[in-house]
Order: structure tokens, then C-alpha cells, then sequence
């Protein structure tokens, strides 16, 4: 996990002002040709040096996507009102791939080993690399803006509104994660076979993907904050039932879906609610950024897991920092309600 994280803390930044510079889809497709350079060379590893700088490469890829994707939809949909929907479909892939990987790469890898799922996993970037290739441009089409590097005076004079944003989508990221993560083997513990635990976890997707377009269709600059109330609080809730064992675990991974029906959504579309479009890419960098700061969240839950033999500190950290995350956006209510207040005012 770490050699994912590790990109993610160095070429976030840069990436968010390369992507304001070159608007169009060039950085992109640089991004997936590293993802399917780093793939294909975690498949044909024969040791793990070389699984290690396959995993780099690949995460270099796919931090730079989760950079640059967002950038573009933002643009494609500024001041539209389908612009939540928009990132409601887009976390659409977060969700299924999660879900796909939980249920099918498994039983790829008992079948053809742990290469056969790599080259599942290749095909599939290859495919996604033709995509990128083939899409449209952004309508900026190829205008430059000024800031070829990371211009820290563009960070420095982010709104406070931006960093909220960005401590939510840390927090709310390390909590939500982290039950992929470590409720598996948290029912296994309780009885169930790991095929079985991951299946149940990996239920809240079908939630997720089907309430997804509803919920993001009615995403306003406005309601976006509320939507990370309400869904972080389901998270915290879901956390905390996880550990009462006459409640099945189905019904805390409708929770959970519920949870990331709301925020994920809300979570991507609130910095195009708050920058302008010229320096959107660095803040979905910013925020990316922050992400990546999970390296230092998410081995506390483990350690605890590892100290005290049992799961209930883990889910109260997990609880913990969705807790942040409620906060930070009620913070952001305030914040921009008051912004609000100011500019009717002048």
C-alpha cells in the first residue's frame, strides 16, 4: 500500500497544474499509458523488485487520473445543472470496480493464478487507454493557462472552503476504505468463509450503483455540503452497529452504500463549485493530495487490529474519521454560508 500511496504525496500537485496548463487530453493519455505500462509489468514481475516498480508506475497513472478526470468533467459541465450527475457516473467506476474486484479477481487468480487476474486487470487498461484515446476533447479545447508548475500562490489563496473540502475527502476516504479493507477479515473471524465475508462486504455496491444517479441529480452547490453531513453520519452509524453481532452484515453494507451514494459524488463535485475553472486542476490535485495522506491513517487501524487482537478500536477510527469529515462540512455550511451572506451584502 505504501508504494501506492508514495506517488500520490509527489505528483499530485504538479499533475493538478499540468493538467490547468494543458487542458486537453494529452496528460491524460500520459496517465494511462502509464497505468498500462506498470500493469503489464506487475503481470511478467518475476520478483518483487519488479512487482514493486510496476505498482509505482501504475499508481503514478492512476493518481494522475484521478486528477485529471475530474478536472475535465468539471470543465465539460461547468455551471450546468447535470454536473453532479456527471460525478455520480463517474464514481459509478469506483463502485464497480471495487465490487468486480472483491467478487471475480479471486476466483480469477484460484483458477489461473495470480497472473491470469493481472492479465484480466491488463486488458481491461488497455481497453480504457483505447477510450481515453478516442474521447472528445475538453472544451477548453487547447488554451494554456499561465501556470506551467505549481504555482504555491495558487494553493495559498485556495479559499478556506477548498481545504475543508480536501479534509473531508481525506477522512471520509480513511474511514469509508478502510471497511473494504479490514471487515473481510473481521467476518471471518466471526464465522464466515472469506469468499462469503468478501461478497457481503462488496454488496454495497449494488446500493451505491443504483442510488448513485438519483441522489447526484439533485446535487447544487448549496446541497453538496449536506450530502456529506448526511452521509458520513450513515457511515459513523454503520461503524458502529458493525460490531453488534445479532445484526447481519448485509444490512451495514446497505448502510455503507448509502453512505457512498451521497458523499462521493458530492465530494468530486464540490471543488467545481468553489474554484474557478482554470485552476481546477489543481485543486482535484489538492485533493488527491490529501488522499494519498491515508498512508498515515489507515496503518493506525491495522496496528490496532495487530495490538488487541479484536476490531472494535479499528471501526471506532473508522468512525473517528468520518467524524472529521462531518465536521469539516459543516464547517464548509458555515463557511460558505457566510461567504454568501458578504457578497449580498457588498
Amino acid at each position: 500500500m505504501a508504494v501506492f500511496y508514495l506517488p500520490g504525496l509527489l505528483i499530485t500537485l504538479p499533475g493538478g497544474a499540468i493538467f490547468d496548463r494543458y487542458p486537453g487530453r494529452k496528460p491524460y493519455i500520459v496517465a494511462w499509458l502509464l497505468i498500462v505500462g506498470g500493469t503489464a509489468l506487475m503481470t511478467v514481475a518475476t520478483g518483487f523488485v519488479m512487482l514493486c516498480a510496476g505498482r509505482l508506475i501504475f499508481a503514478s497513472g492512476l493518481n494522475l487520473h484521478n486528477v485529471g478526470a475530474p478536472k475535465m468533467l468539471a470543465s465539460w459541465f461547468r455551471g450546468h445543472r447535470r454536473l453532479g450527475l456527471a460525478m455520480g457516473l463517474y464514481t459509478w467506476s469506483f463502485t464497480l470496480g471495487v465490487f468486480f474486484s472483491l467478487t471475480f479477481l479471486g476466483r480469477i487468480a484460484e483458477k489461473y493464478s495470480w497472473r491470469g487476474a493481472m492479465l484480466f486487470v491488463l486488458l481491461l487498461a488497455v481497453f480504457a487507454l483505447f477510450l481515453v484515446w478516442s474521447m472528445a476533447r475538453s472544451p477548453e479545447g487547447t488554451t494554456v493557462a499561465s501556470n506551467l508548475v505549481l504555482n504555491l500562490a495558487t494553493l495559498k489563496n485556495f479559499t478556506p472552503a477548498v481545504w475543508l473540502i480536501a479534509v473531508m475527502y481525506l477522512f471520509y476516504n480513511a474511514g469509508s476504505d478502510s471497511y473494504y479493507t479490514f471487515t473481510p477479515d473481521y467476518l471471518v473471524r466471526r464465522g464466515y468463509a472469506l469468499a462469503d465475508a468478501s461478497s457481503v462486504v462488496g454488496a454495497y455496491a449494488w446500493i451505491a450503483f443504483g442510488l448513485k444517479p438519483f441522489t447526484s441529480s439533485f446535487l447544487k452547490n448549496k446541497t453538496a455540503p449536506w450530502f456529506v453531513v448526511f452521509g458520513s453520519t450513515v457511515a459513523i452509524i454503520a461503524f458502529i452497529l458493525l460490531l453488534q453481532p445479532h445484526l447481519h452484515p448485509m444490512f451495514i453494507s446497505v448502510l455503507i452504500g448509502i453512505s457512498i451514494a451521497f458523499c462521493m459524488p458530492a465530494l468530486l463535485s464540490l471543488p467545481a463549485f468553489f474554484v474557478s475553472p482554470e485552476h481546477t486542476g489543481q485543486a482535484y490535485g489538492l485533493l488527491q493530495f490529501f488522499y494519498s495522506l491515508g498512508f498515515f491513517a489507515q496503518p493506525l487501524i491495522g496496528l490496532s487490529i495487530d495490538r488487541t487482537g479484536g476490531h472494535a478500536i479499528a471501526y471506532a477510527l473508522m468512525s473517528a474519521y468520518c467524524a472529521v469529515a462531518l465536521v469539516a462540512s459543516l464547517a464548509l455550511i458555515v463557511v460558505s454560508t457566510r461567504a454568501a451572506s458578504v457578497q449580498e451584502v457588498s
